[in-house]
């Protein structure tokens, strides 16, 4: 059986994306095992990770897959298992998601070192699973080699380092990369198994998982939760300043805002707006909610402050759910063109 480690230089490089790309194209009976979850959502009665509920629906896999996941917060999980046990639950999890399977993808929760104080971080993973090391790195080229290097000299005698993958990578600087990163990586033996690019159809959300995962309110515009969502915008200007500004009349865009808003809230209504967030509780008048109801406009209502809201929902929308099929296509002909599968396989 092969298995795959896949983890990341930073949060959000697109370690599902990568791992998505590589299953959808292996023609192998796959498993995906995620031992500690970071993105929570609430389905069906229970607490599931997303990213495990894309790859049991876009690959038809088990129940198993859900159940392996071990927690979601490091305090309770240190305190349900001690080092031993929970090695030994680490295991067990692994072998059962991996029974029958040809190829197995173990994802690491954010990074390369999360989970590092409970020996799930990437190369302890990879070490106890027999996995090759997988990473998918992001950012401008200096910051990538300095933190693939590091990696690779952490994960040296302890576990097998397979290669890198460069995400989100735009037009212009992809050639750059092609000219100076392989040489580099060449030296030190580390091999570069693709290029992914930034693809903006990637980074647009709906207003459903903006719901299910701020466990919001939904106020009105029930209808419309299936919006797609491109931009975050926040109400910090007055109606009349909000206007005169060009991202006010952006497509698809989120407005994220108090209830007390009610000159801006109803300047959006219409306004090609996606949805709205109401932060701090704060409920809207009612001729709003008649006038979000009869457009389909999504309003849901939330605890957080705004800017906490804000930060919330940028990484929500930039997240793959598992009823975007959209996206499956994209990122499985994506992987196809720009990566080494055969080498990835091997």
């Amino acid at each position: 059986m092969k298995s795959l480690t896949i983890t990341s230089s930073r949060t959000a490089a697109g370690k599902t994306t990568v791992g998505l790309g590589i299953a959808l194209n292996s023609g192998m009976k796959c498993g995906y095992y995620k031992p500690y979850g970071d993105h929570l959502v609430y389905s069906k009665k229970s607490l599931h990770d997303l990213d495990a509920m894309v790859y049991q629906n876009w690959m038809g896999m088990g129940n198993e897959v859900l159940e392996s996941t071990l927690g979601f917060d490091a305090d309770k999980i240190i305190s349900h298992w001690n080092s031993n046990e929970l090695k030994s639950v680490l295991k067990r999890n692994y072998d059962t998601v991996a029974k029958g399977k040809d190829l197995m993808i173990v994802e690491t929760a954010r990074n390369y070192s999360f989970g590092g104080h409970m020996d799930m971080d990437s190369i302890t993973l990879a070490q106890s699973f027999d996995s090759e090391l997988l990473l998918v790195a992001e950012g401008d080229i200096p910051l990538i080699l300095d933190k693939v290097l590091a990696i690779a000299k952490c994960a040296e005698n302890i576990a097998k380092f397979k290669g890198i993958v460069i995400n989100k990578v735009s037009e212009e600087d992809r050639e750059k990369i092609e000219i100076e990163v392989p040489p580099i990586l060449e030296k030190k033996g580390i091999k570069l198994l693709g290029i992914m690019p930034k693809h903006p159809e990637l980074e647009w959300g709906h207003m459903r998982l903006v719901l299910e995962k701020l466990n919001a309110k939904l106020i009105a515009g029930g209808d419309g939760v299936g919006n797609i969502v491109k931009t975050v915008q926040v109400g910090a200007l007055s109606a009349e300043q909000a206007m005169k500004m060009p991202n006010f009349f952006r497509e698809n865009k989120v407005l994220i805002t108090g209830g007390d808003r009610v000159d801006l809230i109803f300047a959006c209504l219409g306004k090609e707006t996606a949805g709205i967030v109401l932060t701090n509780n704060i409920l809207p008048h009612p001729k709003i909610i008649a006038k979000a109801d009869d457009l389909n406009i999504p309003i849901i209502s939330v605890h957080m402050d705004t800017y906490t809201t804000a930060k919330a929902v940028e990484k929500i929308i930039a997240e793959i759910s598992p009823d975007e099929v959209e996206k499956r296509e994209l990122i499985k002909n994506m992987a196809k063109k720009e990566l080494d599968l055969d080498a990835i396989l091997k």
